[in-house]
């Protein structure tokens, strides 16, 4: 079951930053060139996201008040079907809203940190362009200390199990100069895996007239 996008950006910003950052400094290959392959080693897109950090996480919900970040990128490994991370996310104005004997409370919990570890599961539906990401966040031990900021693993967990659509529609031509003419080239994705130590994304160019 797919949660509307309007619900939750991040995981939509996080590699849709990676490919915005990424490919707008990449050059089209020539005419006669069908597809276009970007072999991605996993310490350059940690690097990549991580100078486009940090990226809120909205999570609209009536129990908790304040904004959530994703901060730090500490560690990113990408696996054959999957890519793991480790971080730190940052609540910030932290107000929950609980009821205690009948009675509405607000607890003001302020600034927290949290690190986090999560595994993004991709899939790449070639018909309709869409990249669908599905995060697996580990459940918390019964042991783990229990603090302000272990508030914001449930909410965090609670997004886990669930794809969420990455439409890379929002990627722009880029003019590519030829002589004194400037060429709109758009890279269309034809497909996007994960092998052990990289990403491999395949683009389809395509060139317009320009006027």
């Amino acid at each position: 079951m797919l949660m509307k996008s309007t619900r939750i950006r991040f995981f939509h910003s996080l590699l849709l930053t990676f490919f915005l950052v990424f490919l707008s400094g990449g050059k089209p290959a020539d005419a006669g060139t069908q597809v276009v392959t970007i072999t991605m080693p996993a310490e350059i897109l940690r690097q990549t996201i991580s100078d486009a950090l940090p990226l809120p996480i909205e999570t609209q919900n009536h129990y908790m008040e304040g904004s959530i970040v994703f901060e730090s990128l500490e560690k990113l490994q990408i696996n054959e079907k999957s890519i793991f991370l480790q971080g730190v996310v940052l609540g910030q104005d932290i107000v929950m809203n609980t009821k205690i004997a009948g009675q509405n409370i607000k607890m003001e919990l302020g600034n927290v940190k949290l690190p986090v570890t999560c595994e993004l599961f991709l899939r790449f539906d070639k018909q309709q362009k869409i990249l669908f990401v599905t995060p697996v966040f580990p459940k918390a031990g019964e042991n783990d200390n229990v603090d302000s900021s272990g508030i914001l693993q449930p909410l965090l967990s609670s997004l886990g199990g669930k794809e969420y659509p990455v439409s890379l529609d929002s990627m722009e031509p880029f003019l590519f100069k030829v002589g004194t003419r400037n060429i709109p080239v758009r890279l269309l994705p034809d497909d996007i895996q994960t092998m052990k130590g990289t990403m491999v994304i395949k683009m389809v160019p395509r060139v317009y007239k320009s006027h």
